[in-house]
């Protein structure tokens, strides 16, 4: 059975509980009704009878005929003695042998009942009384309540015709209701299936006016497509990257393996030229396939693993490891003694170190590092003093394997992928990197982050 069968079929047969609950209360409640209303009535009649032979035992008037004055329609009365024995009867009811099927019987106190026999209903009501003889005995009037059950019928037809009324229009309104709850979901369904047939990645239209679980459900799908498609342009980005710009170390190694091969036995500079080469195309090309290999990851997927660090201290280690291995003027200044942010400590150094390394490469003069913390964010700028970008480049300088100056890049070294991978990290720490360039005056590379305080 399909959901839209269950939800219709569940809906409908939950509504008919519901239904048959609330009509059997009604009924019974309407029935309890009726009998207490007709019991009070013989009541009523009752005493009246007491009433008027009591006088009549004073007066010695004819009991037979008093009775038969006093008698209703379609009831009877009897006259039980003390050893259940009927001493005079008077009745008008019709079918008067299901009558007999009340047994008679002698009560000393008051007593009333409601009797049903073969669907038909019998009040009766029983006073002890005092006889012509002078012995006690029970007075009893039954009566037939004939419109009790007529009316029960037709409170049965009605609550039937109710129920028919509700529950049809309640099972169209589940159909109803259950396709439109499914139809989402079998647009999605056939989405997903023409995606799977076609390898696209199709998404499903939303309504923009609703805010439903169903229409979550859409926007998470896709959600998940644009991942999924964004994934698989990655992929293809780096496949291409990586045959286009290992084409060249890998050709430079072929070329000096040929060397080798036809001269590195007989000429010593030959072996050591190509030896050294080809170590350096092999390490060239190992850093290389690294940082394609970051860069293929979407920024949702790079792990932080987040810890207060201070950004001060970290800086100045930076700016001293790199004017030891260069042998640069590097100078740090802050605005605060420690600036302490909650990151990933080696993926920030990470960036730094980029920053600070594209500035060695583009100048020659000093560099500048600058940290400042406003509100609640922190900044991180390095600045040089050298060719600067022009400013056509400027939106080119975080595209992959860009290089400023291209006459240089194979004597600085460095593939063009620093900035792109700083712009990743930075951006999983939910942060910016933003550029400021002069032709001929520098660069500023602002690195912003915010601030999370332990």
């Amino acid at each position: 059975m399909n959901i839209k069968n269950r939800i219709t079929l569940f809906s409908t047969v939950w509504l008919l509980i519901i239904l048959l609950v609330t009509n059997s209360g009604i009924y019974l409640l309407f029935q309890k009704n009726l009998h207490d209303n007709a019991l009070e009535g013989t009541e009523t009649r009752m005493e009246s009878l007491t009433e008027a032979v009591k006088t009549s035992t004073e007066t010695k008037m004819n009991m037979t005929q008093l009775l038969r004055a006093y008698l209703p329609g379609d009831s009877m009365i009897r006259i039980i003695t003390g050893d259940n024995r009927v001493a005079a009867t008077s009745s008008r009811i019709t079918d008067d042998d299901k009558v007999q099927e009340i047994k008679p019987t002698y009560r000393p106190n008051q007593y009333s009942e409601v009797k049903t026999l073969n669907g038909m209903v019998y009040t009766v009501s029983q006073h002890p009384v005092i006889w012509t003889d002078g012995e006690v005995v029970s007075l009893q009037l039954i009566e037939k309540e004939s419109s009790i059950p007529n009316t029960l019928q037709i409170l049965r037809i009605v609550l039937i015709i109710a129920t028919l009324l509700i529950l049809i229009p309640s099972y169209m309104g589940g159909r109803f209701l259950s396709r439109l709850i499914l139809v989402p979901i079998s647009n999605l369904t056939k989405t997903m299936e023409e995606n799977q047939r076609r390898g696209t990645y199709k998404r499903i239209t939303i309504n923009k006016k609703s805010s439903d679980e169903l229409n979550k459900m859409a926007r998470t799908f896709n959600h998940m497509m644009d991942l999924l498609e964004n994934n698989y342009k990655k992929q293809e980005q780096f496949v291409s990257d990586a045959s286009h710009e290992l084409r060249t170390p890998l050709t430079v190694i072929e070329s000096y393996a040929k060397m080798l091969k036809r001269w590195g036995s007989s000429r010593p500079e030959i072996l050591e030229e190509a030896v050294e080469a080809i170590h350096s195309e092999s390490i060239r090309m190992k850093e290389l396939t690294q940082q394609m290999l970051i860069l293929a990851r979407d920024e949702s997927q790079v792990d932080l693993q987040l810890e207060q660090s201070d950004l001060v201290e970290m800086a100045k280690n930076a700016a001293k490891n790199m004017n030891k291995a260069y042998d640069r003027d590097i100078q740090v200044h802050s605005n605060l003694v420690e600036i302490h942010v909650e990151c990933d400590s080696l993926k920030i150094k990470q960036v730094l170190i980029i920053l600070l390394d594209n500035a060695i490469k583009y100048s020659s003069a000093a560099i500048n590092v600058e940290l400042t913390k406003q509100g609640n964010s922190v900044r991180f700028s390095v600045t040089d003093y050298g060719i600067g970008i022009t400013k056509e480049n400027l939106d080119k300088v975080y595209d992959r394997f860009f290089r400023v100056d291209q006459a240089r890049s194979r004597d600085t070294g460095g593939a063009g992928l620093g900035l792109s991978i700083a712009k990743q990290i930075v951006s999983a720490h939910q942060g910016k990197l933003y550029l400021e360039s002069e032709e001929g005056k520098g660069t500023t590379v602002t690195l912003e982050i915010p601030v999370k305080q332990s």
